[in-house]
């Protein structure tokens, strides 16, 4: 059950122009009050200094495909379809798709101007909520997690995306361990739990 996000955005836009986690879990009907639904974005754009109508046409194009969390990083001194550029998907909140997508635009970046955000995509209506999940946690948490019987525990990473649901005597565990995916994750956290 646990997801790798998507990084890289710079091919995807060149086809298209030729939470921190939570002290405590909470059950599952408190979490379910407060997730948003999974099909459901909107698209917050920041200044584009130095990029074309045909640019920005193209990014919001790839930006409307994607789920929440995500951001899309740039250099703005290279452009948009330039190696820096980075989209980071499928995050637990908008915070961390934006930290992700800066670090890792600035890491490929070879001199210039720092990275700066371009877009953040998110759930329709977004408010921040004590409990927020990426659109794949989403849908988990409402099928897999919610059809299987109690105990039963979520885990999110916060800097990764991933994320794992357990069940039966070693819930928690399980869910922690489901999170860290076989890779090395160390802030996967128990959010909800019954």
């Amino acid at each position: 059950m646990s997801h790798r996000p998507v990084t890289a955005l710079t091919c995807a836009l060149a086809a298209l122009t030729a939470s921190a986690a939570m002290a405590d879990p909470v059950p599952s009907q408190t979490a379910q009050a407060m997730v948003f639904p999974a099909g459901q974005i909107e698209i917050a754009r920041y200044d584009l200094p130095g990029l074309s109508e045909q640019e920005i046409n193209a990014l919001m194009t790839v930006a409307r495909s994607q789920q929440f969390y995500a951001a899309v990083a740039y250099a703005p001194d290279a452009g948009i379809l330039s190696e820096p550029t980075v989209m980071a998907a499928n995050y637990h909140s908008p915070d961390a798709a934006r930290s992700a997508a800066l670090e890792g635009c600035n890491g490929r970046r070879s001199g210039g101007s720092a990275c700066t955000l371009a877009l953040e995509v998110r759930p329709a209506g977004w408010e921040s909520r004590p409990v927020m999940l990426s659109a794949d946690a989403t849908t988990g948490f409402l099928t897999d997690f919610a059809a299987a019987p109690a105990p039963r525990a979520l885990a999110i990473s916060a800097s990764t995306g991933q994320w794992g649901i357990g069940t039966g005597s070693a819930a928690a565990s399980d869910a922690v361990s489901a999170c860290t995916g076989g890779i090395e994750v160390s802030d996967c956290e128990v959010v909800i739990a019954d």
